[in-house]
């Protein structure tokens, strides 16, 4: 964790575009195009502090380095006033946590669950999560966000809590159940007998996309080989999770 004055306040744009998309599902979600006033120093901030970034213990398939809360007090305003009021959700009470990450991971290095799509943490009880996701690269070919539908919510339920004790059950769980996992490993990027891709969001430079976390979702990485592993090229995005009240 860096110290607060290293970086200053990351302001948003004063007028960005916002776009409310629905989904079949019942459930919607937001595009703001322009995001961000100064984006490329947010970038240029990050590259110059790769070695900073590392892999986490849990399941991101890259590295990433945390992000304090009071350089990001510009956008958890705005995600207050003007989400809270687009999500119903109260603007008191609200918890966040931040960081900047990288998607690095080839096909053959995801883990069993990272092949999916998937949904964040449960919520506290009385709260809800919501999350959002800033693209601040532009190749567009490393991939946007893709939303889905569970066709098989319980053996997904099953895997994970297998995948938690066992991977290799996991492994031999999927397969089982999955013709997906008897071919070689891929990031998820279209509907399968697992589950039914709903919308696509392209990645843009500068373009900020807020969901509940509720909602299964993935990286749209239709050819990790793509990936660099240098900052400056690489899939770098901001990521905020937001637990908060529903009104």
């Amino acid at each position: 964790m860096y110290e607060v004055n290293e970086l200053s306040i990351i302001r948003i744009n004063e007028n960005p575009h916002l776009e409310i998309r629905a989904l079949s599902s019942g459930e919607s979600f937001a595009v703001i195009d322009d995001f961000l006033a100064a984006p490329d120093e947010l970038r240029k901030y990050a590259i110059e502090r790769e070695q900073n970034f590392s892999m986490p213990p849990k399941s991101y398939p890259g590295v990433v380095m945390d992000i304090d809360d009071e350089p990001m007090r510009d956008i958890y305003r705005y995600i207050r006033s003007t989400l809270g009021r687009q999500f119903s959700f109260l603007r008191g009470g609200a918890e966040f946590m931040s960081m900047l990450s990288m998607t690095t991971l080839q096909a053959d290095q995801l883990s069993n669950l990272q092949r999916l799509c998937h949904t964040d943490p449960p919520a506290k009880s009385g709260r809800r999560n919501f999350a959002f996701v800033l693209y601040l690269f532009d190749n567009e070919q490393l991939g946007g966000t893709g939303f889905y539908r569970w066709k098989e919510k319980q053996a997904i339920i099953e895997a994970t809590a297998l995948e938690s004790k066992d991977p290799v059950a996991a492994l031999a769980f999927l397969k089982e159940r999955f013709p997906t996992y008897q071919t070689p490993p891929c990031y998820m990027t279209e509907s399968t007998e697992i589950a039914e891709r709903l919308d696509l969001v392209t990645a843009k430079f500068n373009r900020l996309v807020f969901y509940s976390g509720d909602i299964p979702h993935s990286a749209q990485i239709a050819s990790p080989g793509l990936l660099p592993t240098g900052i400056r090229v690489g899939r770098l995005t901001l990521n905020c999770f937001a637990s908060v009240r529903p009104k």
